[in-house]
C-alpha cells in the first residue's frame, strides 16, 4: 500500500483532526464509518497518524475524503491559528 510521508510535515495529521472535530466526530465515529467503507484500522494507528507519528495510507485518504465529502486539497491546507 502506498503511503503519504508526514515525518517532518505533520500538517496532513493536524488536517484530518481537524476535519473530525470540526465534524463532531470521536475516533470511534471514524473508525466505524472507515470500516463500513472496507478500511479496517486500529484505534492506536489513526490517533498516531493525527499526531504525525503513522503515515496514512493513500486509501485511508480516499475514504476520509468520501466521509468528509471534501477534497484531498484539504488534507494539505495550512491553517493560521
Amino acid at each position: 500500500m502506498e503511503r503519504v510521508n508526514q515525518r517532518e510535515n505533520h500538517i496532513l495529521g493536524k488536517n484530518i483532526k481537524r476535519l473530525r472535530l470540526e465534524h463532531n466526530l470521536r475516533n470511534r465515529d471514524v473508525l466505524t464509518q472507515l470500516q463500513l467503507r472496507g478500511i479496517d484500522i486500529a484505534r492506536s494507528t489513526y490517533s498516531k497518524i493525527e499526531m504525525g507519528i503513522n503515515n496514512p495510507t493513500v486509501d485511508l485518504l480516499i475514504a476520509l475524503a468520501d466521509l468528509y465529502q471534501i477534497s484531498f486539497d484539504e488534507f494539505f491546507k495550512t491553517i493560521e491559528d
